[in-house]
């Protein structure tokens, strides 16, 4: 609820926007119960109203809350509401990391949320049209409102799941300083934010400045320095363990990462088919007839004097050089301003500026691709050139294998190897992004009531990525041909030992080390004014109403644009340890109208305290997709005081974004898939080898562990699509809001949502392509009748994990997705007197609830719809919980000078996708290659339970200029739950778990103040 001050008053509420609410305390639902007439506008409409409670769900939390949580960042404090997360960013993932944090309502996609602040757009951070909410400090936030479900009608494109309102503090008067210094119990995570407001007031009393600066730094945290992250896990190696050496061990069960080998490389040298260049046949792939005598039919690894071995399921452990926690630094300062003139004349201002830098880190390099060796080079072992060269049981020299196959010491053969750089060292991206934004304007009084409100913006964004430590696939490529002298064969290169583990010296890495940049920029113009008023003067009114019909009339003009342009080994996928990256450039606009209608049709009359309509509508004319038009209707009937009902309609929009438009085709990205000809994807996906071979892979390589794809990542082909049209979405809503009179201090809302998305832009999964191309259950044998064939582009060796072998994923309309759920919120408030307490302070209790019952997402029409519902995986990325909720306890001191509180957060259990999609059992113990050797608590499983936090916190106000604050978050350190590394996309899992769902770092405590001059 709205409170007065840190300690919520016990029967009356400030309304929202008034001047001398200074917080709100709880998270509660913005629009509390009000007797008196002042009136506020609320997020969702432009038409200010009397009373605390809209027709369409708005949920508030205020300064109170972020000091109560410890969070130093609007993302932080709002990703632990339930219908919100923050989205797989942040400072909590590592890999694929934008180093930005974003909010996601209802996990429909950052993208469809729209963020504002004080009712207007805050710029993009990328081409994506995602915001980082770390533009705004935390000290500088009076409140934050949501409304969950469209808002497009009223606030344009995006606003498809809802908006996310962050309603700065004006009209500050003096100095604030504030800081606080966050750590877990294991003395890392270390968080410092220091920040600072300076305000005062014009000498005519007539204007107001207020002035912002924070500073905030935050440290890594390696999952090394966690037992249950020091080693990347993964079900690929969960069978088999036995076969293999204790050093891929940990606690019983063997960990997995990439598909490479510790220290050293598999050597897949012959995995079937013909040689391109010689035109030879080459071995079938395999399993080794002999580990002592490893044949041109097995996959073979080094060992460091260069003498092969079997292969037995050895991966290198890239976890140590991952963090839970990426190392970050935030610079934000701003001012608003306003002057009023006179009634008719008001000026206001909002400038921002933020520079927040992040640093994530990924193992050395995985070289998991095909490469050319010369029959002459030097490096190689006897045993090597037998393995390659053909011969199963003849040993013999190079020289007289190449002879009995017509080979030269020149002659290059195709050999695909698995191999970690771990000489070039960890790969570190350094994300800087530098973002200001300028909004002048000015409102005032018209005739009759009437007023208007006239503005202009712009916003920049600079994004600044830096790679380091990655390897040149050329020179890669050139270092290995080596002639028999052990010199070059190409000018300027450095001969490379890959044949033994370890073998790459310091001189050879340095020599394919590649470091690269790519730079990025967004720019957004917005204009826009409208007029609000009421039609009184008309005596257009209910004639069972004392308010008369008011409205809003408005016109909106918006312009967006951004850039990305990455160097050249980028552009050229010269490299080998990330995808290749295209540029990118393009620019849309879009012409608005809109319009808002209120209609009081009865009020203050037996059963009906209020029956009230609204409307609204809002055209969109967009240079690039089109003309389209959104609206709402909305009702809200409160028959006694005690309680009301409300219910609405809204169809909203969201048009594609700079990137979805105008990335060109060719980029490669890296996508969780199971290859279906593989050894690894044979078992999820049944298909036949006919189909296999039809479509490019050799006969011998058929189910083979040739093809399988690394970490369960196969290779996509993306780009955009000029001709895509806005996504359009439907949301109903209907509740009820319970005040009752004879309970003081108590009101409830009881909400359902039904959100439901078609022409959802999305590139069509390549898990879904391999499924419907080579899925029995589609009835197709032959690859040239089934169209989703066509997408898969298999290279010479039959695979798409490669430059050459991929499957193309380009975006279009061509999804649908929707949601349907249930919102609880409830807050009390009373002096313990009341219970007989007498002196003994008071309480107020919030607590917010949502419950899921149904999220489903189909990714191509036609495609079998994808059941998210209580699940996670690769199909579902981050859990999707059927219930979540916060209970916040608070106790104020008799003296209002302390609050003790207590949060429980609770998030119901969640199943792998992979098992409920697949038909496996999800209630059997080893249903799907999940038996281990473990302690309870470190048992990785295909169901994770039902999570349980607890938070304490509080609150000691030293003096009238001092406060203190302190707490604990997961106070009984409760570990999160182990998963497989490989069963969800990667920049939703990280460290074996979510740590965007559950505390991947354990407790945290935190300590702060705040001073006032």
């Amino acid at each position: 609820m709205y409170q007065i001050n840190s300690k919520p008053s016990l029967r009356s509420v400030l309304l929202l926007g008034a001047a001398s609410a200074a917080a709100i305390s709880l998270s509660a639902p913005a629009l509390a119960q009000d007797t008196g007439t002042e009136t506020v506008v609320v997020t969702g409409s432009r038409i200010p109203q009397q009373g605390l409670y809209s027709t369409s769900p708005v949920s508030a939390v205020g300064q109170q809350e972020f000091k109560l949580q410890g969070t130093t960042s609007v993302g932080q404090t709002l990703r632990s509401l339930p219908s919100t997360v923050e989205d797989g960013d942040g400072n909590t993932v590592d890999n694929g990391t934008s180093g930005i944090a974003t909010i996601d309502l209802r996990n429909l996609g950052a993208k469809r949320t729209l963020i504002l602040v004080d009712g207007k757009r805050l710029v993009p951070a990328d081409s994506s049209g995602e915001v980082d909410t770390n533009q705004i400090p935390a000290q500088m936030v009076d409140h934050v409102e949501i409304l969950t479900g469209g808002a497009s009608a009223e606030y344009g494109s995006d606003a498809v799941s809802g908006v996310v309102n962050i309603i700065l503090r004006k009209d500050f008067q003096g100095m604030e300083v504030d800081g606080q210094y966050s750590e877990s119990d294991h003395g890392d995570a270390g968080i410092t934010d220091t920040s600072a407001i300076l305000g005062f007031n014009s000498g005519d009393g007539k204007g107001n400045v207020t002035i912002y600066g924070d500073y905030d730094h935050r440290s890594a945290v390696p999952e090394s320095d966690r037992d249950y992250g020091a080693h990347a896990l993964a079900s690929t190696n969960f069978t088999g363990c036995a076969a293999t050496s204790p050093a891929t061990h940990f606690g019983g069960f063997c960990y997995s990462g990439s598909g490479t080998v510790p220290q050293g490389r598999i050597n897949s040298a012959a995995l079937g088919g013909t040689d391109p260049l010689t035109g030879l046949p080459l071995g079938p792939g395999g399993e080794c007839a002999s580990v002592a005598h490893p044949t041109a039919a097995c996959t073979t690894i080094f060992q460091p004097d260069g003498t092969l071995t079997k292969y037995a399921g050895q991966t290198f452990n890239f976890a140590p050089y991952q963090f839970y926690q990426t190392e970050g630094t935030r610079y934000a300062f701003g001012a608003t301003g306003h002057y009023d003139v006179n009634s008719h004349l008001n000026f206001y201002t909002r400038l921002t500026f933020s520079d927040n830098q992040s640093t994530s880190q990924l193992g050395p390099s995985p070289l998991s691709s095909n490469f050319n060796i010369n029959c002459g080079n030097a490096l190689m072992s006897p045993q090597e050139r037998e393995v390659i060269f053909g011969t199963t049981t003849t040993a013999g020299t190079i020289a007289a294998q190449c002879a009995t196959a017509g080979d030269t010491a020149a002659t290059q053969r195709l050999v695909s190897m698995g191999l970690r750089l771990t000489a070039v060292g960890p790969r570190i991206t350094d994300e800087d992004h530098t973002a200001y934004q300028m909004v002048f304007g000015t409102r005032g009084d018209l005739a009759w009531g009437w007023t208007y409100d006239v503005s202009a913006q712009y916003g920049h964004t600079i994004q600044g990525e830096h790679l380091t430590n990655d390897a040149s696939r050329s020179r890669f490529q050139s270092d290995l041909l080596v002639n028999p002298d052990g010199t070059c064969e190409t000018a300027g290169c450095v001969p490379i030992n890959i044949f033994s583990a370890g073998g790459v010296t310091t001189a050879e890495a340095d020599n394919i080390r590649l470091n690269m940049t790519a730079l990025a920029h967004t720019d957004q113009w917005d204009m826009q004014g409208y007029v609000q008023g009421d039609f009184g003067g008309i005596g257009l009114k209910s004639p069972f109403a004392k308010n008369p019909v008011a409205g809003v009339f408005g016109v909106e003009y918006r312009q967006e644009a951004a850039a990305f342009e990455p160097d050249d080994n980028l552009a050229t996928n010269n490299l080998v340890g990330f995808e290749a990256a295209v540029p990118t450039h393009g620019r849309y606009d879009v012409k608005e109208g809109f319009s808002e209608i209120r209609i009081p049709v009865v009020e203050n009359m037996p059963f009906f305290q209020l029956l009230q309509f609204e409307g609204q509508y809002r055209y969109s004319s967009y240079n690039r997709s089109g003309a389209v038009s959104t609206y709402k209707l909305a009702g809200k009937w409160q028959p006694i005081d005690d309680f009301s009902v409300r219910a609405s309609m809204e169809r909203a929009v969201r048009a594609p974004n700079i990137s979805e438009l105008f990335s060109p085709p060719g980029g490669q990205s890296a996508s969780s898939a199971f290859d279906p000809c593989s050894d690894a994807g044979h078992s999820v996906i049944h298909t036949t080898a006919l189909l296999c071979q039809q479509t490019g892979v050799p006969a011998a390589s058929v189910f083979t562990t040739t093809l399988d794809c690394p970490t369960n990542q196969c290779q996509a082909s993306v780009g955009g699509n000029e001709f895509l049209k806005p996504e359009i979405s439907t949301t109903r809503s209907a509740g009820i809001v319970l005040t009752p009179t004879f309970l003081d201090g108590f009101t409830a809302t009881v909400d359902y949502y039904n959100i439901k998305i078609s022409g959802f832009i999305s590139a069509t999964p390549i898990d879904v392509i391999l499924t419907n191309c080579y899925s029995t259950s589609v009835n197709v044998t032959q690859s040239a009748l089934n169209p989703f064939c066509s997408f898969v582009h298999r290279d010479v060796l039959g695979t798409i994990k490669s430059n050459t072998g991929f499957v193309v994923s380009a975006e279009g309309n061509i999804a649908s997705d929707q949601v349907k759920g249930f919102d609880f919120e409830a807050n009390y408030q009373s002096d313990l007197g009341n219970f007989g307490w007498t002196g003994a302070g008071s309480i107020g209790i919030n607590f917010m609830g949502t419950i899921v019952s149904e999220n489903d997402f189909t990714p191509l029409d036609g495609a079998a719809v994808v059941k998210c519902n209580g699940l996670y995986g690769l199909d579902c990325g981050e859990p999707e919980n059927k219930f979540k909720s916060n209970m916040r306890v608070t106790w104020y001191s008799p003296s209002d000078d302390i609050s003790l509180s207590l949060r429980w957060r609770h998030l119901s259990s969640v199943t792998d996708d992979t098992q409920v999609h697949s038909g496996v059992n999800a209630a059997t113990p080893c249903g799907f290659n999940f038996c281990y050797v473990l302690s309870a608590n470190q048992k990785p499983s295909p169901t994770i339970p039902a999570f349980n936090y607890f938070d304490l916190s509080g609150t000691y106000a030293v003096s009238d200029g001092v406060e203190l604050r302190a707490g604990v978050s997961n106070i009984f350190g409760k570990k999160p739950p182990l998963v497989d590394n490989n069963s969800a996309p990667p920049n939703d899992i990280n460290g074996n778990t979510f740590p965007n769902t559950y505390d991947a770092l354990g407790r945290i405590i935190f300590l702060g103040g705040t001073v006032k001059f």
